[in-house]
């Protein structure tokens, strides 16, 4: 699995196993390419990826044991595993 991080026009952390699919699933998601989308994505390590979804997530779901967070974080494929609250 490849993490990619978009902050520009609206924030999400994507997860994809092929990078091609990064621009797909923010478009579906997030907001249209205006062209500066591919500017825009940045790749990111497993652990920066899980450390940002840690911190998103013990701000809403504290119940959450770390098992089952890690779990479902590594079932995530082809989606986002953070976007920006405002698309909510």
């Amino acid at each position: 699995m490849k993490y990619f991080e978009i902050q520009e026009p609206y924030y999400a952390l994507i997860a994809v196993e092929d990078d091609k699919k990064v621009a797909e699933v923010y478009v579906k998601t997030a907001a249209d390419d205006d062209g500066t989308l591919k500017e825009s994505i940045k790749e990111v390590s497993r652990e920066y990826a899980l450390g940002c979804v840690v911190e998103s997530v013990s701000k809403t779901d504290s119940e959450m044991s770390v098992s089952e967070f890690v779990n479902d974080f590594d079932k995530r494929k082809n989606g986002w595993l953070i976007l920006d609250g405002s698309l909510a």
